[in-house]
């Protein structure tokens, strides 16, 4: 067993999605695994959480209503002073959008339906590179 396997309970993931079904979805998939996780419905829900939580990892949807999944990251970089990794997904994978992921810092951009044995494989390997 993997040093990462033995600590999920000590990793923290926001899960930021105005999908209700995605966003409780990812929860469904993460905490049983052990992981501590968080829900946003939107960007400013998600930065409001990002002020009072220690997070590890940030799962965020890129078109919302109020901020983007990049705005967000945005402000929650600049309201933690620290970089977080961040897997974004969306059912919109343009090649745009990929560069934009890259330039934003992101390990991953995950297309819409989210597979769940790739959303797992890209969280474990984010959380083992960054930590």
């Amino acid at each position: 067993m993997t040093l990462l396997k033995r600590d999920k309970a000590n990793y923290r993931i926001l899960i930021t999605d105005d999908d209700d079904d995605c966003r409780y979805g990812l929860k469904e998939i993460f905490e049983p695994e052990g992981y501590t996780t968080y829900l946003a419905s939107c960007g400013r829900e998600a930065v409001e959480i990002a002020k009072h939580e220690l997070l590890h990892l940030l799962i965020l949807d890129i078109h919302m209503p109020d901020f983007s999944g990049f705005e967000t990251l945005r402000f929650i970089k600049e309201e933690k002073k620290i970089s977080i990794p961040c897997i974004f997904v969306s059912a919109d994978t343009s090649q745009d959008l990929k560069f934009e992921a890259i330039e934003a810092d992101a390990y991953t951009l995950i297309s819409k339906p989210i597979k769940k044995e790739i959303i797992i494989y890209a969280v474990e390997q984010s959380l083992e590179k960054y930590y």
